[in-house]
């Protein structure tokens, strides 16, 4: 499995915002949830990493119009 795939269950819990701090365990945790190794970890900064986690986050989001080529063509 590579980087930017993360596991993702399906819970009955209330999705609501976090309201406690990131620490190094539940960093670590949700990295190698990704797929993210510990030599991966020395060659991504902290950034990167959590651009990471927000793209897997969307990677199942439906959305309601996607572009075309044509479309990114007209930019």
């Amino acid at each position: 499995m590579g980087a930017g795939q993360c596991f993702h269950f399906k819970t009955q819990k209330k999705s609501r915002a976090i309201d406690r701090e990131i620490n190094t365990a539940v960093f670590l945790n949700r990295a190698f949830s990704c797929g993210i190794t510990t030599a991966d970890l020395g060659e991504l900064s902290i950034g990167m990493i959590n651009d990471i986690f927000i793209e897997s986050a969307n990677d199942h989001f439906e959305y309601s119009y996607l572009a075309t080529q044509e479309d990114i063509n007209n930019l």
